[in-house]
């Protein structure tokens, strides 16, 4: 066993251990590649009890998120009984390195009894350029196929990766096409662990947490290279 589990209460609770630790959908920031908010100071500040977590809990897509996300574990489950799949409602946090933690989505078990992370995803894109340029890669030919995990959600895998020491995930991802007169589209990505990233990601989460534990304001951003 890698890591040990927290259990919390309530939601309270839940979002004091995620503002102690360094989780999951803190690794893209760090890395300086999140598109939605590389903002590092900011998640500092946070951290260190300067500003409180912005509550998004009443936006649309937030809110789609958590109701779709019972419904998509079992679909993922039905779709591919290769998996086992369980909920572990509890915190993770590294042995190794006690400032990582995880919330996992799910947690598969394959043919072979090894475990693995299930990550599930709720998202829109209003384009067609969102979705291809993405979602998708392009092979030799110049043809699109379906397997490009968004390099956010892919930083946050290997984060979990770190976290429980496994070797795989799934992305399963429902992801809805605006310009598709709102057609949703259901596709499951599968993710190895990359050890090169995985120490990249922990020696950037290393030094930023330094910054936490010496309240030095951070300074820096570092793009990942693989």
């Amino acid at each position: 066993m890698q890591f040990r589990e927290l259990e919390y209460k309530n939601k309270d609770e839940w979002h004091e251990l995620r503002r102690k630790g360094i989780g999951g959908s803190d690794c893209s920031i760090i890395m300086g590649e999140n598109p939605y908010n590389n903002d590092i100071v900011k998640l500092w500040k946070v951290k260190t009890g300067r500003e409180e977590q912005e509550d998004i809990s009443n936006r649309p897509s937030v809110i789609r998120g958590i109701k779709e996300e019972p419904n998509l574990r079992n679909i993922f489950e039905a779709q591919y009984p290769g998996y086992k799949v369980s909920v572990l409602e509890k915190t993770l946090v590294s042995l190794k390195y006690p400032f990582m933690s995880a919330n996992l989505d799910g947690v598969l078990e394959n043919s072979s009894g090894e475990k693995g992370v299930l990550e599930i995803k709720t998202t829109t894109c209003n384009r067609s350029e969102d979705y291809y340029d993405i979602w998708l890669t392009k092979d030799e030919n110049g043809r699109y196929t379906e397997n490009n995990i968004p390099l956010h959600y892919w930083l946050q895998i290997q984060h979990y990766l770190a976290v429980t020491g496994w070797e795989y995930a799934v992305l399963f991802a429902d992801i809805t096409l605006a310009w598709i007169k709102n057609r949703s589209i259901l596709q499951m990505y599968q993710c190895a662990r990359n050890n090169e990233a995985i120490k990249q990601i922990v020696e950037k989460e290393m030094e930023f947490y330094s910054y936490i534990l010496n309240d030095v304001e951070p300074n820096y951003k570092k793009k990942l290279i693989i």
